[in-house]
């Protein structure tokens, strides 16, 4: 599945396709796993984690800029 998920996904999201494969990219192989053999749940897990990350920096810089 794992190379097609990639593109599949990309493709999804209306967002560059060269640039939303490389940053999945980093963040597939960031997480150990190996891209060509990757499986929706290991994605799903990936992209997870991911959003957790950004929400915990938005709201770091939300309380930041309001002086907290």
């Amino acid at each position: 599945m794992g190379e097609q998920l990639l593109i599949d996904v990309a493709t999804a999201t209306g967002l560059p396709e060269e640039l939303v494969t490389r940053e999945l990219g980093k963040l597939i192989k960031k997480a150990g796993l190996d891209p060509a053999r990757l499986t929706l749940e290991e994605l799903r897990q990936v992209l997870a984690e991911y959003v957790q990350d950004v929400l915990l920096a938005a709201k770091t810089e939300l309380a930041s800029a309001s002086g907290e």
